[in-house]
This record gives structure tokens, C-alpha cells and sequence, in this order.
């Protein structure tokens, strides 16, 4: 059962939030990109959003979506990944695509 929920524009860490997920969006490095997800998350749970609310913000979307375009995540990709993980946990090597950006 879905619900909706109302994003506060007043609030000048959802304001914050929104700010880096756009400029995000043109970004390429990895661990900034998720550093900045990081740090918003924290922040908007601090300022009270959490739980699914959290989870389905805009703010959280627009940063998944940029993670999932800059590994060019599809569902085959996304199986072979888990397929590595496995053979990695098992102490084999794993062969991995590199796209390049």
C-alpha cells in the first residue's frame, strides 16, 4: 500500500539537500557523489525525515539515479555483479566490464 508524503521547501536542509543532488548530477566521482548522499541522508533524518519517507524522498531519487547511471546499472549488470560477489566471497577472482564514462 502506497501513501504520499510532503517535501518541506522551508527547510533549509531539504533546500541544502536538493541543492547538491542537482549539482550531483553532472559529477563523476564516485566517492564524492556518495559522500554528499551520505552526508544529505544524515542530515534529513537529523531534520526528521526517515524510514520510507527517507527512502522515497526526491532527494534520495535524484542521487540514486545519478549511482545508477554513472555505473550504466542494468539488470544483467546488476546479476553479474551478485555473480562476482560470490565467486570474490569464495576467495576466486572475479573478471568485471569497465564502461567507460
Amino acid at each position: 500500500m502506497s501513501r504520499t508524503a510532503v517535501a518541506q521547501a522551508a527547510n533549509e536542509i531539504i533546500q541544502q539537500a536538493c541543492s547538491d543532488a542537482s549539482a550531483v548530477q553532472d559529477a563523476v566521482n564516485l566517492i564524492a557523489i556518495v559522500g554528499s548522499f551520505h552526508r544529505q541522508l544524515l542530515a534529513m533524518r537529523q531534520a526528521g525525515v526517515f524510514g520510507d519517507d527517507l527512502n522515497n524522498h526526491p532527494v534520495s531519487l535524484a542521487f540514486v539515479s545519478k549511482l545508477n547511471s554513472l555505473c550504466r546499472m542494468s539488470l544483467d549488470r546488476e546479476i553479474k555483479a551478485f555473480e562476482a560477489i560470490d565467486r570474490l566471497q569464495r576467495g576466486e577472482d572475479a573478471e568485471f566490464e569497465v564502461l567507460p564514462l
